[in-house]
């Protein structure tokens, strides 16, 4: 209990109550979780998976009569519900508005299980959590509408996108391989099945792509990342008198792989004791760590660029795709080490970041060899840079809109 006091504390003072105070009644409603971490209906207090997955794999539903007229220009984006903060909802928002800004007519829709008493409510949230929204909002199957195209987004909308009749075309707007969020379960299988429904796929990154490609035989394209440069800049050091760490400790996320990065950096801080490790993107006050730190925890946007430049070397791990971190960090001057796997090395290549085995000894040497040679760390950060700076969401808003074109035309 002194855990969550401490973490709504935080929130206050990073967030504001009205936000904290919203996001605490938003998970308080969610669905209670089920059988092996999965959302069910209950019945009778009993936990239903029928219920649960019918709802998901859903029934053929519209009226293809409906799409008599129905300009070329028209999209709708299909979402799973979403919460304060959600880095993958934040993505899909900001594809939806550049979208928008170049002609397109949108539409979203929230799949059931969700919290918003109404339409109103849900939009009222996007608004202040993320930002205006530049498309219709509606909820539910019953709120699909007729469309030039329809995309799905995680897993769990993939099959309402598959059964709906009045879309042209139908694509899949990947941004992980979602299956690993998994074990060898039902929920593993039934977000795999979603690469072979025939949807055409848009993905964050190469890797996806060509993942999808030769395993699924997908017809793919891929997008990338973005920086905004007027947030994610060096900005002025402070004095210091540690060789600060970075890590991204979002150990509630086990894609994250949490706990190879803490062991590896107890190697490196016995050898390396000038080093003191930042935590960030996780509260780490329930792990026993016996070396030099700074429980920063999950911390305002505001704060992160400033928290980054006074960074020396950055850990950040990922056992799927990679999230926007790394490409933040290297704009922000700082230079960073990866698990040395596809996915993660799409982004920034060898001469831009440190990669190493996802092993503790491994990754603890690839530390400490970075530590010793500033002159290298110097280089492939300065590398990191310079494609930070060609990174623009503008860019990939175009390229979205191209592969729109180009995948419909095949």
């Amino acid at each position: 209990m002194s855990h969550l006091i401490k973490k709504g504390l935080r929130s206050v003072r990073h967030n504001g109550l009205l936000p904290t105070l919203k996001m605490a009644y938003q998970r308080l409603n969610q669905p209670a979780p089920g059988p092996a971490g999965s959302a069910t209906t209950a019945t009778h207090g009993k936990s239903d998976p029928i219920a649960y997955y019918d709802e998901i794999l859903g029934a053929p539903h519209g009226d293809p009569a409906g799409l008599a007229g129905v300009a070329d220009n028209t999209l709708q984006w299909v979402i799973p519900n979403f919460g304060f903060g959600s880095g993958g909802h934040l993505n899909i928002f900001r594809y939806i508005n550049m979208l928008a800004d170049r002609g397109f007519k949108q539409r979203l829709v929230i799949v059931p299980p969700y919290n918003w008493d109404n339409v109103e409510a849900a939009k009222k949230a996007i608004t202040e959590w993320y930002f205006p929204l530049k498309a219709e909002v509606a909820l539910g199957i019953e709120g699909f509408a007729p469309a030039a195209a329809t995309l799905a987004t995680g897993w769990q909308t993939a099959y309402h996108v598959a059964n709906h009749r009045a879309s042209r075309e139908k694509f899949y707007f990947v941004q992980d391989f979602e299956p690993a969020f998994y074990s060898s379960s039902s929920h593993y299988y039934l977000a795999e099945n979603t690469y072979r429904l025939g949807l055409k796929g848009i993905t964050a990154g190469t890797w996806l792509s060509e993942k999808l490609s030769a395993e699924y035989g997908m017809r793919c394209g891929a997008v990338s990342f973005g920086v905004e440069h007027d947030f994610y800049y060096p900005h002025p050091r402070h004095s210091k008198g540690h060789f600060n760490i970075l890590f991204y400790s979002r150990h509630v996320t086990p894609r994250r792989l949490f706990e190879l990065g803490l062991v590896a950096l107890d190697r490196v801080c016995t050898k390396h004791p000038e080093v003191a490790v930042i935590f960030a993107g996780g509260d780490v006050g329930g792990f026993e760590v016996p070396f030099p730190h700074l429980n920063a925890g999950e911390l305002a946007l505001s704060a992160l660029p400033d928290l980054y430049s006074q960074s020396d070397l950055a850990l950040v791990l990922s056992g799927t795709n990679l999230s926007l971190l790394p490409l933040e960090v290297s704009a922000c001057g700082c230079p960073v080490v990866m698990n040395d796997t596809p996915s993660s090395r799409w982004l920034l290549g060898e001469d831009a970041a440190f990669f190493a085995a996802p092993d503790p000894d491994a990754l603890a040497a690839e530390i400490s060899r970075a530590i010793d040679a500033p002159d290298e760390r110097a280089a492939r950060v300065a590398r990191a840079q310079d494609i930070a700076a060609d990174a623009s969401w503008e860019k990939q808003g175009a390229r979205c809109a191209e592969l729109l074109k180009e995948l419909r035309d095949d």
